[in-house]
């Protein structure tokens, strides 16, 4: 069954404006929800672990301040700003800031704009494209809870941290979105409450032994899951971690292990939104012509099986725009336990 991208936004802005959200950073956030969506990235959309049960749960537990309006810092001259987010609605503030971004990039050729006391803001490609549309290559990356072990240690300190980065390549940007652990968390929970196997090389337990096949989430929750590279090359995905957080550092963001939502409701992160203009060297147009020429070469080396890194989520985003976003069971059921929560009525599907 499918649902309309249209409808799909008006259901997640009315539950966030039943919140205490305003309309407009009620919409910006559900915008963001339904773009990871039509991506394909389910787990970062509207029924997803990020999405409104989360937000709801939370801004109900008083761990989001669904009111907030962000504070910009800027200093003349600079194309660097800061953004208290102020605990208030992650989505919101990362597109705020990103934009923001994109202004800076504008009028200095770079933008940076570092955000901190945050909360999730969802998929992180989904604020690398829209600066993406606007011209420019971007660049993001976030902090976020303690689920993994510094490789090499011996207790969880360190968060997935993903980082989403993208070029403007032709119609289907080339855009890459990535956690710096071997996959993020959700994955490993779906497949233990479902009762399949995990692989090898993915999660250990609180004694660093490594966890495979069936394993109980009871096992999970007290485990790390392993930094990109796994058991062997890990240094290389937790390297870039810990590069991650001292950059949020300098930013505002904490000094301290980030405690996950597994642990506390109240789970402040940070973020770096970046966007540089493509024309530095080049004319645009020339610019742009290059990095198409450059991806036809890549495309040489592959047949059709072979994908750029966005191409995939491309294709399902095309798919879903003109027949509506495919649902499976457990979304809807998502969706009409969030419809009951907040008192309103469920969307309905499209059956195919």
């Amino acid at each position: 069954m499918r649902i309309s991208q249209s409808v799909l936004t008006e259901f997640a802005c009315d539950v966030i404006q039943s919140l205490g959200a305003s309309k407009d950073r009620a919409l910006t956030t559900a915008e963001a929800l339904v773009a990871a969506d039509l991506s394909g990235i389910s787990s970062h959309g509207v029924a997803g672990g990020t999405g409104l049960t989360e937000l709801v749960d939370r801004t109900r537990a008083g761990a989001i301040n669904i009111e907030a309006i962000p504070e910009i810092q800027q200093k003349s001259g600079w194309a660097v700003a800061v953004m208290n987010a102020k605990g208030g609605l992650g989505p919101s503030a990362a597109m705020e800031a990103a934009h923001l971004a994109g202004d800076l990039a504008e009028q200095y050729g770079v933008g940076r704009v570092h955000v901190y006391d945050a909360n999730h803001f969802g998929a992180a490609c989904v604020y690398v494209e829209v600066l993406l549309q606007r011209g420019f290559a971007a660049r993001c990356s976030s902090t976020s809870g303690a689920w993994m072990m510094p490789y090499g240690g011996n207790r969880v300190r360190l968060g997935t941290t993903p980082i989403a980065w993208g070029m403007p390549c032709g119609d289907d940007a080339i855009v890459i979105d990535m956690a710096t652990t071997q996959r993020s968390v959700s994955p490993a929970f779906r497949a233990a409450k479902a009762g399949e196997p995990i692989p090898r090389d993915y999660f250990q337990d609180k004694q660093g032994n490594m966890l495979e096949g069936i394993v109980s989430p009871d096992r999970l929750v007290e485990g790390s899951v392993l930094p990109l590279g796994g058991e062997q090359f890990g240094y290389k995905g937790s390297g870039l971690n810990i590069l991650i957080e001292l950059d949020n550092v300098l930013g505002g963001g904490s000094l301290e292990r980030i405690p996950s939502m597994r642990e506390t409701p109240v789970c402040r992160v940070s973020q770096v939104f970046e966007a540089w203009r493509i024309d530095f060297l080049f004319p645009e147009s020339e610019a742009r012509q290059r990095l198409e020429k450059a991806v036809a070469d890549i495309r040489t080396h592959g047949d059709s099986n072979m994908l750029l890194p966005g191409e995939r989520e491309a294709r399902r985003r095309r798919d879903a725009e003109k027949r509506g976003i495919p649902y499976e069971t457990s979304q809807w059921e998502t969706i009409r336990s969030i419809a009951r929560k907040t008192g309103l009525t469920p969307p309905q599907p499209e059956v195919e």
